[in-house]
């Protein structure tokens, strides 16, 4: 998959996509079904698959001092896109010009002369330009008349009583500690991934050392801890582990964090890059009396992780 940054003075050959086109976010399932269109779309014009969104995400843009509420890195979600099938992620620049675009000079300037897309899919409640000026109906009719295709789709979901698959309602599912619907709506387990940073090595000193990995701009699912798995970079097995997710009340943390102990797992992973996947939620985030109390209580979540996981003691 090729990354461009830019919507102006692209080669030929960087041109003439079919493109979805949004926030993608998770490249949950509600994603997926607008990029599946958009891939069939381009195999039968024999076009390249694009992805268009904008960078920064519009939302940190206008608000950036809101909390966290990414779903994925760039660097996850370029790996889900190229298992996807996308060739081309367009990272269109938001900015004060663009906030400034109406309808027609964004279709005008970034979609036909910029990036010179062939076809377009959005989802049926697809709004842009300032102030959210356009919609399905104006992107239509003014990419008609510059020879661009456009296909809108609804909303997809499971139910009619669990509504559609969104990010937000995936950021709900997290933050209330439910990983399996999450992991459910993305279509695999939501994942955090990082640098391991050197910590306090408290759980050194009672056999449970961890590997420390700060948010960043993820969304801070419910404090607590969680049955999870790992993948070292450079590997490509999953280790089961258990994690602590909060800001670690117990020994007067603050800030929130996420704290990996790898199961029956022994070697010094600190600046390494890893990837955490969620698998389960055992207990919400406690205060315990000393640090003895602690203790008991990890081991019981290790112990919780292994027969989640299957695995013998």
């Amino acid at each position: 998959m090729k990354t461009l940054q830019t919507y102006s003075d692209l080669d030929a050959a960087d041109q003439g996509a079919v493109i979805a086109l949004g926030n993608f976010d998770g490249l949950h399932r509600g994603h997926q079904a607008v990029l599946k269109q958009a891939q069939a779309i381009a195999e039968n014009l024999g076009a390249p698959l694009g992805i268009g969104l904008f960078r920064p995400h519009p939302y940190r843009f206008f608000k950036p001092g809101a909390a966290p509420f990414r779903l994925m890195t760039p660097r996850v979600r370029a790996q889900v896109m190229a298992e996807l099938g996308v060739q081309f992620l367009y990272e269109i620049p938001f900015d004060e010009a663009l906030r400034d675009m109406d309808d027609v000079e964004f279709v005008d300037t970034v979609l036909h002369r910029g990036l010179g897309i062939r076809h377009v899919v959005v989802g049926e409640d697809y709004g842009f330009g300032k102030n959210r000026c356009g919609n399905v109906e104006s992107l239509t009719r003014l990419c008609a008349e510059r020879g661009i295709g456009v296909t809108a789709i609804s909303p997809v979901g499971l139910h009619k009583l669990y509504g559609k698959y969104g990010s937000t309602e995936i950021r709900k599912a997290l933050q209330d500690g439910d990983v399996f619907h999450a992991q459910h709506m993305l279509s695999r387990p939501w994942q955090v991934d990082g640098v391991v940073q050197e910590g306090q090595k408290r759980g050194r000193t009672i056999n449970f050392p961890t590997a420390n990995l700060d948010f960043g701009d993820l969304v801070r699912p419910k404090f607590g801890v969680y049955v999870v798995e790992v993948r070292i970079e450079g590997e490509t097995e999953w280790r089961p582990a258990v994690a602590n997710t909060g800001s670690r009340p117990t020994v007067d943390g603050e800030e929130a964090r996420l704290e990996v102990h790898l199961l029956d797992f022994n070697r010094d992973l600190y600046g390494q890059l890893i990837d955490v996947r969620f698998r389960s939620f055992i207990r919400a985030e406690k205060k315990f009396e000393s640090f003895e109390h602690l203790k008991t209580q990890i081991m019981r979540d290790a112990d919780g992780a292994r027969a989640v996981l299957g695995l013998a003691r």
